[in-house]
Order: C-alpha cells, then structure tokens, then sequence
C-alpha cells in the first residue's frame, strides 16, 4: 500500500522501517502529511476469546515501548508487580533505561487470573491503569 501511493520504506541504524524515513508504523492516527504516502488511520483488528480464570492481564504500549522491549520482557515485568499501575510504572521506566527517543506510555488492564501465575494472594478490581513517563508530560 505504501509503495503504491508513492512511499518507500527506509530502514533505520537499528533495522526498524519507517515509512518515508519517519513513521514507524504505517497505521496511525494523525501523521496527516503521511496519508499521501499510504498512512491509514484504519486499526488492523483481531478478535479473541478471553478466558477470566485463565488469562492474567493486557498491555497495551506505545511505539516508544515496543521498540525497546520485547513482549516476552513486557510480561515478565508486568508479573513481577503487586498491581498493574505498578506493572504499567515498570514497563515505561525499562523502555527508559533501554534508552529509549521516543514517547513511552503503556496500560495494563488486569484480568481475573491477575497474579495467579506468580502465586500472589492480591485482588484487583477490572479497572483500568494507565501510566506515561514524566519525560513526555
């Protein structure tokens, strides 16, 4: 789609492509300038069933974060924390610490099996934690 609207796909240092040399992605919200170069702000979805007794938690994190640490990483932090606005602390400080340039914000929504899976004792409602680095604020 990019290449047929005129863009390119350049790899940075690193081996991360960016569309036109600046966007890593080629889905967003905003990045006007791009949507001549095939930038959609249409999501790519998929559904799946979740199982509460099951399944522990979801993080959802900014490109800041997923470029720096991996989601095997992710979940081992987000299971060492008491609560997911702990979790959701850790996850963008180590984003951070890996020196990362760009904005870090990450949401940890817990599930019904949050905590099982490091034997915590800890209940926490369904809400929703949100946590961004002070070094974008």
């Amino acid at each position: 789609r990019i290449k047929k609207c005129g863009g390119f796909i350049a790899w940075n240092s690193v081996g991360q492509p960016h569309v036109n040399g600046r966007l890593a992605m080629t889905r967003s919200l905003g990045d006007l300038d791009l949507k001549t170069s095939g930038v959609i702000a249409e999501p790519e979805t998929k559904r799946i069933n979740l199982h509460h007794a099951d399944d522990s938690f979801l993080v959802l994190t900014t490109d800041g974060i997923n470029f720096m640490v991996n989601s095997q990483e992710i979940c081992d932090f987000v299971n060492q924390c008491h609560d997911p606005n702990e979790a959701a602390h850790a996850v963008t400080e180590q984003a951070i610490q890996y020196g990362t340039e760009d904005n870090s914000t990450a949401v940890v929504v817990p599930f019904g099996a949050w905590g099982k899976y490091k034997n915590s004792e800890i209940n926490f409602s369904f809400s929703r934690s949100f946590a961004s680095s002070g070094r974008w604020a």
